[in-house]
């Protein structure tokens, strides 16, 4: 019998995503990394908006050194849809990073959360097909892929609208 943990889940259903996103944005703590880096077109499928997600990232981010990293192309879906985690922001703007990539179609915005040591990809958001993985390789080619695409990117969604 092999009690070493599973390298790689994956995922056939809203329910099943939703809930192991869940999983890994409320169990966040100091053994979580510095840094958090989350990918997706409008990052409405993401359970940004709970209370114990909330909860979980508030600790994490008062930690030293912590970055929360968010491409989309949209943050308007998450302004109204996720109004808790557009507020709990506010406070941690100086660890909290948003872009949105430039010359770039948004359908080709991968939907992906990366933590240190794993990354869970949202591949088909109708059909809801997902994977999770700890697989050192595959989490550094999605991590290469990542820093590819933010390399295009430009600030996004500011904290603050000035105005005269």
């Amino acid at each position: 019998m092999n009690d070493e943990p599973a390298q790689r889940l994956s995922f056939t259903s809203r329910d099943d995503v939703v809930s192991f996103a869940h999983k890994l944005l409320s169990t966040l703590d100091a053994t979580s990394g510095r840094d958090i880096t989350l990918v997706d077109v409008d990052l409405s499928p993401w359970p940004l908006d709970d209370v114990a997600v909330i909860d979980a990232l508030t600790r994490w981010i008062r930690l030293p050194g912590r970055r929360l990293h968010l491409v989309a192309a949209r943050y308007d879906v998450v302004t109204r849809d996720q109004p808790r985690f557009a507020a709990w922001r506010q406070p941690f703007a100086h660890a909290v990073d948003s872009w949105t990539p430039v010359e770039l179609d948004a359908t080709d915005l991968p939907s992906v959360l990366l933590l240190d040591g794993s990354c869970f990809e949202l591949f088909d958001r109708e059909r809801w097909h997902a994977r999770w993985t700890a697989e050192r390789r595959s989490c550094i080619l999605q991590r290469e892929r990542v820093d590819a695409l933010m390399q295009r990117c430009e600030g996004a969604w500011p904290v603050t609208m000035l105005g005269l």
